[in-house]
Order: structure tokens, then C-alpha cells, then sequence
């Protein structure tokens, strides 16, 4: 009986201290960089895209000609990152916490703005792998400055 009151407080004590200690998640720029190339090396597989039309995207080189392969690997790339809803979309709610929780300070408001300004851009698309890459293409073209792509 004594043992499992110890047992029991240790625990209260760690989770009190884990919910009251301020924490900093937020991701190192090499930390990003790393996560988002292996994001790549997970979804690049799936689709018959050559590495230069990888490199456009990581460049925020959107076609106007895309293909299916191409924007179904952002769909993929957006969902490796946990930023869509079930239904295939952009989750403005889920990447707005993936933004404040991972990115580093400087990076989070121009995030913000990007994701506001392209907030209903998939509502003009049917196809989910289009909805996602025209929503990342907006943000492409509204800071190309700040704009990152596996």
C-alpha cells in the first residue's frame, strides 16, 4: 500500500511538472530542414516526379501545367505533416498549431499571414490533391521569402 502511494505521487509530481514548466517545442531551422527531407524521402517514392521537379517545389516553383503526381505529393507532404482534415484539406486550425508549436519565433507571423491570406484558396478546387496544392502554391506565392517545401 505505501509503495503504490509513492508510486502514485511520483507520477502526480512529474505531470505537474511537465503541465507547469514553460516549454520551448519550437524546431531549429536544421531540425526543419531535416524533418522536411525526410518527408521527401517518405512521399517522393510514391510519385513519378524527377528530382529537378522536386527541387521547383522545395523552391516554391509551382507549375501552372502540374500534373496529378505533382500535387498529389503535396497532399502527401501535408499530410505527413498533420496539417489535413480527414475530408483532404487544408486545416487551418491544426496548421495554425503546427505553426505556433514548431516553427521558430521568426517564422511564425509570416506563417500566420500566409495562412490567412490563403485560408479559402481550396474552396475554388473539387480534388483534394489540387485543393492542397493550390493552398501551398498560395502560400509559395504570397512570401516565397519565408515559403518552405520538402
Amino acid at each position: 500500500m505505501k509503495k503504490e502511494r509513492i508510486v502514485v505521487t511520483l507520477v502526480v509530481a512529474v505531470l505537474l511538472l511537465g503541465v507547469l514548466r514553460p516549454i520551448e517545442a519550437a524546431m531549429t531551422m536544421k531540425q526543419i530542414k531535416e524533418s522536411m527531407e525526410t518527408m521527401r524521402k517518405a512521399c517522393a517514392p510514391k510519385f513519378d516526379l524527377t528530382e529537378t521537379t522536386l527541387n521547383e517545389f522545395k523552391a516554391g516553383n509551382f507549375r501552372p501545367d502540374a500534373n496529378k503526381e505533382m500535387k498529389c505529393y503535396a497532399k502527401c507532404i501535408a499530410q505527413m505533416a498533420g496539417t489535413l482534415t480527414k475530408k483532404g484539406e487544408i486545416s487551418f486550425s491544426k496548421t495554425s498549431a503546427q505553426i505556433e508549436a514548431l516553427l521558430p519565433t521568426e517564422l511564425k507571423a509570416p506563417a500566420k499571414e500566409a495562412l490567412k491570406a490563403c485560408k479559402e484558396v481550396h474552396a475554388d478546387y473539387k480534388d483534394s490533391c489540387d485543393k492542397v496544392y493550390y493552398s501551398v502554391k498560395c502560400a509559395a506565392d504570397f512570401n516565397r521569402d519565408v515559403f518552405l517545401f520538402p
